[in-house]
């Protein structure tokens, strides 16, 4: 190989990586919405069976898991706050990316929005305020107020996400009647706080396989809430019938 040929070579990989991370960081920074959904190939090894919605409220909740992981490792060692800089930006990268390039596969996605970005920037401010007032002092009574001003945002956050999102309502499937029972599969609902699951709950009329229902939820103290009742019934000429005795009286 004459010295040409290498330089030749050498600036066509240089060329070829210089467009690949260009390309790559235009995507990150301006996702193209994308018209078919994400294969998903890693989280299928493990979780088989849903839709794309739920493996992407399932990538959101593991998004944010290792960001709260990377920033405690970073407290721990006493790493640079720059760190904590980069981790947030990168977080509020990624969150950036899926919403930006698969925003459409989600059922509702505001309140996922809402809900990743607000906690991340809660996250951030407390991970980065706790690195900054540790370098200051060493005084532990001003941990105790800080970490109960964090506790006090979080708490504030939690009441305007169910104030302004919160629902006693989700969504189903009808999968299967069984005598007075039927079984209803519900998406994932961070608003209504379900998770993904068959439910049994008592049947109404025209709830048959294949129909989407309205359920009623009810709210359990840090474990989630479950459909407890069906109050409506989604007929396939996009009217409905509501199931609810009281107004069925009425």
């Amino acid at each position: 190989m004459t010295i040409e040929d290498f330089l030749y070579r050498l600036g066509e990989a240089v060329e070829s990586a210089t467009s690949t991370v260009w390309r790559c960081l235009r995507e990150i920074l301006a996702p193209s919405v994308q018209e078919e959904p994400p294969v998903f190939s890693f989280l299928r090894r493990f979780v088989k069976g849903m839709t794309p919605h739920e493996y992407l409220s399932l990538s959101l909740q593991l998004v944010l898991l290792g960001y709260l992981a990377v920033n405690l490792t970073f407290l721990l060692i006493r790493a640079n706050p720059l760190l904590l800089v980069l981790a947030g930006g990168a977080y509020f990268l990624l969150l950036r990316f899926i919403f930006g390039k698969y925003g459409n596969f989600f059922i509702d996605p505001l309140p996922y929005r809402v809900f990743y970005y607000g906690i991340g920037a809660i996250s951030f401010g407390a991970f980065l305020g706790y690195g900054l007032l540790r370098a200051i002092t060493g005084e532990v009574t001003y941990y105790y107020v800080y970490l109960f001003g964090v506790l006090l945002v979080v708490l504030a956050f939690r009441w305007y996400f169910k104030g302004r999102y919160g629902r006693d309502h989700t969504y189903g499937i009808v999968e299967d009647v069984k005598n007075n029972l039927v079984r209803v599969f519900a998406h994932d609902d961070i608003a209504a706080n379900v998770k993904p699951g068959y439910y049994w709950v008592e049947k109404v009329p025209e709830a048959e396989p294949g129909r989407i229902v309205k359920l009623l939820v009810e709210d359990r103290k840090l474990r989630g809430a479950i459909p407890v009742r069906i109050i409506e019934v989604y007929l396939p000429q996009s009217s409905h019938t509501k199931t609810n005795p009281k107004e069925d009286a009425e």
